[in-house]
């Protein structure tokens, strides 16, 4: 599924004000990272929702999603 952790070096991590990343792959199989989740539960959270959009959406859907998302509007318009 994936992992989720703070990038950080405090003494108390159980208090530490630092945002987690959670690092997982996406539907073509690389690994991702995505960084901004205000507690280990938001976290957890977003790697449910990718999981289960993952399982429940065909590979080429997810596919075109993914591509069409990382496109810019120029590229877009262009094809």
């Amino acid at each position: 599924m994936g992992i989720f952790f703070e990038p950080c070096r405090c003494r108390r991590p159980s208090g530490c004000p630092h945002l987690c990343t959670i690092r997982f792959r996406n539907t073509r199989g690389k690994q991702a990272e995505k960084s901004g989740f205000p507690t280990q539960d938001a976290a957890i959270e977003h790697l449910t929702e990718l999981y289960a959009a993952r399982k429940t959406n065909p590979r080429s859907v997810a596919e075109q999603q993914e591509t069409l998302g990382e496109m810019t509007f120029e590229e877009y318009a262009k094809a």
